[in-house]
């Protein structure tokens, strides 16, 4: 079941990132990652798929530490 959750996080937060702007995803980017500002990079498709691609990879690498 966790599995559902954390997927269906990724998915809301798909969906808001899909509703912002460049500008406000370039903001985003600035704000959440700041020692990541190369997330905002590319078209609006790839700083979405940069963003969840890091969000994916931190979480795997919080669960490895946990395990």
């Amino acid at each position: 079941m966790e599995d559902f959750g954390l997927m269906e996080n990724f998915n809301q937060l798909k969906r808001k990132l899909d509703a912002m702007s460049v500008p406000e995803l370039y903001e985003y980017v600035r704000v959440k990652y700041p020692e990541n500002e190369e997330l905002a990079l590319g078209s609006k498709k790839i700083i979405i798929r940069k963003i969840l691609n890091f969000e994916r990879n931190l979480l795997n690498e919080l669960e490895t530490a946990g395990q």
